[in-house]
């Protein structure tokens, strides 16, 4: 506090002068109505531009959750279309298809139904694993396929309440049932553990016709992903002892290292389609033993 009285004493003549100098220039311009307008002109270029540097800092900070909302949309969207391509498929299947249709609610049959998921933990070598921020509270199952916006990304393992944990494509223990786009011959794509750029679709029949940049997706032999969903490009043939199937490399769509956001994927009656020939299995191998 004496300090602060000590610098007001030394400096009085200066405050004195500023303070003088603002009344007189108030004076000015509220006595002036030409300084008026010009101070008022001037008033208004500075606030608007502070009020556009303020809008443009809030926008920013606003910037994260515009993003969940959009991702939120996106997984909205997707319903919809798999409910519209649900629609279609059902009135091409049969003139018997046709008759029923309009009596039928899709919204309460869809084929997939989809959750938006953000990436909280990820590992980029070895035994990969991939932790998503929502669980069972929010639909989440074992088994369901997961992609981002630029293809597949794996498939849940784990569930807890509030977690879920991925294998990935970027895991030697994942294997997916992919094919050529435009083609129904598939193969089986794994990682090899080196770079996570890329992959290999094994046992791909030989007669099979490619070209480097084919796009490979998914074959919907899965349980865990429809077909269609893209999951890397065609970069060339890997030698092969057996002569009756190919090796593709494959550069993969999906940037493992900057994975933010996921969408999940759970195909309709799954578990049912699963528990019918995982039965049938069954019964297979006791039918040979009698």
């Amino acid at each position: 506090m004496r300090t602060l009285f000590a610098f007001l004493a030394k400096n009085v003549h200066w405050l004195l002068f500023f303070l003088l100098v603002s009344i007189s220039i108030s004076l000015i311009i509220h006595n002036n109505d030409f300084q008026k307008s010009k101070y008022a002109a001037v008033e208004n270029e500075v606030a608007g531009k502070v009020y556009s540097v303020s809008n443009s800092i809030t926008s920013y900070f606003g910037l994260k959750t515009t993003n969940e909302h959009l991702s939120e949309r996106i997984a909205n969207l997707e319903n919809h279309i798999q409910h519209l391509e649900g629609q279609i498929l059902q009135m091409k299947d049969s003139a018997v298809a046709q008759q029923i249709i309009h009596r039928i609610d899709f919204d309460s049959v869809p084929y997939y139904r989809y959750i938006m998921a953000r990436v909280v933990n990820n590992s980029l070598s070895g035994n990969n694993y991939i932790t998503l921020n929502k669980g069972s509270d929010a639909g989440i199952v074992s088994g369901m396929g997961v992609f981002s916006a630029t293809g597949v990304v794996g498939i849940v393992m784990n569930v807890s309440a509030n977690y879920s944990v991925v294998l990935p494509i970027l895991n030697p223990n994942f294997h997916l049932s992919c094919k050529i786009k435009g083609t129904n011959y598939f193969g089986s794509l794994s990682w090899d553990g080196k770079d996570i750029t890329r992959a290999n679709l094994h046992e791909l029949p030989s007669h099979t016709q490619f070209n480097n940049g084919d796009t490979i997706v998914t074959s919907g032999h899965s349980f865990s992903f429809p077909e269609g969903i893209p999951v890397g490009i065609v970069e060339g043939l890997k030698k092969q002892k057996n002569s009756n199937f190919n090796t593709l490399k494959i550069r993969l769509l999906t940037d493992f290292g900057a994975l933010n956001e996921v969408l999940l994927v759970d195909k309709k009656n799954r578990i049912e389609q699963q528990e019918l020939e995982k039965a049938a299995k069954s019964v297979e191998r006791r039918s040979r033993f009698k």
